[in-house]
């Protein structure tokens, strides 16, 4: 921890001389066939220019747009596009005697690292596993550990005990695998559905890509495709939270979260507690996904496939006898609860997930062409059953309308469109919560089907749009994927980072971003009173610099569409 925090002056200086806050741009770089845009805020300069990193010399020069004030971030902001440049190379934007942060051009490649790692994060958050120094170094750093949670003995919850005062049952049940929720140590089946979900909407949209990519992990070269090889150890966990009646455990936790130490050094008890509503569909959503993903690597895992579609099946039921059972921790448990009380949008998720790999009409009563769809969330998931439709249309004709499904999906691409046209910072949100980075990514990851569905380049600009924005071209000018970009995240809310003694953070972990909502974790006078500003780069800022697989799996996902759409 010593490390983390010893910062030369001298070197903190030259750091932040060396380019302009004022200055937003994606730090990563920008495809040579892409959209390349900037912002500048502050000034009212009439041009930019293109300066190369290595002569110093101008390669070109450009008109910035007339100011406009965004109320969210307390800036004026002009923007810029350089799209017709298409030199390879390295350069700065220099607006008078500005600079901005050096970034790349190039043909391809250039968010191949970023692909990986977004993804290798999950790697780095699995439990009952040693992580190995072979399969987390980045940058010459090694970010190997001890293995932590084996999970093989963990006490069970009554279900009956939920909100009350904990019955705990003497058995033990084991537990193993999965990922860590977020910062903390714990498991949770709702967050684990969800982020499934668009783990396995990635590789169904580009399996030859990802049945190509190495991510080096120690399953690598047994005729899985790694991506799908990351996916089942949170699967294998899933399944074991199944209960025999079919209902799912909502998570498996200690009673408070654990002191910041490493995973190996966290030795309470953990507890397998409560079933609900949510986390039986989440469940049958991820499993029913899984049955139809896994079906072609029979050989590699006999029988995995139909192990799947029956646990959703079961749990699917379950929660249809079981309409309306909220979680609730009891009095003794102080963790997440993953608080929701409306279940209609899980049944929609989870049915559809049950349609698409069954074929089976009965599910198909579940689907609602007329709800409400907006940026999915986890407690918000109605998007993700239209997304599904959408993706499997093809295979759906006769059992949905398929036509109303591209016109309701369109209509949510053209609204979530409008949203960020009109926004001064060029995305599609006008309120910063928790987790608003998520929403980001995940109106990204709209526009980016749109673009598949429809042609329409402007919904690629906006997925570009919300991909630069969380690389750096925003308000608090950080790239906010750790290890990345020249300025990132360095103390992010996690208790492996925190306590493992390494300078450098965690890599490929998207944070929560800015959050106008919680601002008493580290003191309200640290942070901006500007929405798009409160942001604040310290352990203690759980509302604003924390990270979770429901957070990278989106970040993954449209990662994974710029790359396939722009950068090959």
């Amino acid at each position: 921890m010593v490390l983390r925090k010893t910062v030369l002056l001298s070197a903190l200086v030259s750091s932040l001389s060396a380019f302009s806050q004022e200055i937003w741009i994606n730090q990563l770089g920008y495809s040579t066939g892409g959209v390349k845009r900037i912002q500048v805020a502050g000034g009212n300069s009439k041009s930019f220019s293109l300066v190369d990193e290595k002569t110093g010399k101008k390669v070109f020069e450009g008109r910035l747009g007339k100011q406009a004030y965004w109320d969210l971030s307390g800036d004026n902001v002009q923007t810029a596009d350089f799209s017709s440049f298409a030199k390879e190379g390295t350069y700065r934007i220099k607006v008078g005697d500005k600079r901005s942060h050096p970034f790349q051009i190039a043909r391809k490649g250039v968010y191949d690292e970023l692909n990986q790692w977004v993804i290798k994060a999950f790697y780095l958050w699995r439990a009952s596993t040693p992580i190995e120094a072979k399969y987390a170094t980045f940058k010459g750093t090694s970010f190997a550990r001890a293995m932590g949670h084996p999970d093989t003995a963990v006490y069970w919850n009554a279900p009956a005990t939920n909100g009350g005062m904990a019955n705990y049952v003497e058995h033990k049940l084991s537990s193993p695998k999965g990922w860590y929720d977020a910062g903390d140590y714990n498991k949770y089946t709702v967050n684990a559905g969800y982020s499934c979900e668009f783990l396995g909407m990635l590789y169904e949209m580009y399996p030859e890509f990802y049945q190509q990519l190495e991510l080096n992990i120690p399953e690598s070269g047994n005729g899985v495709p790694d991506l799908l090889d990351e996916l089942k150890w949170e699967l294998d966990w899933l399944l074991t939270m199944q209960d025999e009646d079919g209902g799912v455990f909502f998570k498996l936790t200690t009673k408070a979260f654990s002191r910041f130490v490493m995973p190996e050094f966290d030795l309470n008890d953990r507890y397998m507690i409560g079933k609900s509503t949510t986390s039986a569909l989440n469940f049958a959503a991820a499993l029913a996904m899984a049955a139809r993903l896994y079906k072609p690597y029979e050989a590699q895992f006999p029988g995995y496939s139909g192990k799947a579609l029956s646990a959703a099946k079961k749990a699917f039921e379950w929660a249809r006898q079981h309409p309306y059972v909220p979680f609730a921790n009891p009095r003794d448990v102080t963790t997440g609860g993953y608080t929701d009380t409306s279940y209609v949008d899980e049944f929609q998720m989870a049915a559809t997930e049950l349609l698409v790999t069954t074929k089976d009409a009965r599910y198909a009563q579940y689907v609602d062409l007329d709800a409400l769809f907006n940026t999915p969330t986890w407690p918000y998931v109605a998007t993700m059953h239209l997304l599904q439709l959408q993706l499997h249309s093809r295979e759906l004709e006769g059992l949905v309308d398929v036509k109303k499904v591209e016109r309701q999906f369109v209509k949510l691409a053209d609204s979530l469109y409008t949203a960020h046209h009109q926004c001064v910072g060029l995305i599609p949100i006008d309120v910063f919560r928790w987790g608003s980075n998520c929403e980001v990514a995940g109106a990204g990851c709209i526009a980016g089907i749109a673009y598949r569905v429809t042609g329409d380049k402007k919904y690629l600009g906006m997925a570009v749009d919300c991909f630069d924005y969380l690389l750096g071209r925003n308000a608090t000018g950080y790239c906010f994927v750790s290890g990345f970009g020249s300025k990132s995240p360095k103390n992010l809310h996690d208790r492996r980072c925190e306590a493992d003694g390494i300078a450098e953070p965690l890599p490929g972990y998207l944070c929560g971003g800015p959050n106008a909502g919680a601002r008493i974790d580290c003191g309200e006078e640290r942070y901006s009173k500007f929405p798009a500003r409160s942001y604040f780069d310290a352990k203690c800022s759980y509302s604003t610099n924390e990270i979770a697989v429901n957070w990278n799996a989106p970040m993954a996902l449209l990662t994974g569409l710029i790359v396939n759409e722009i950068d090959r």
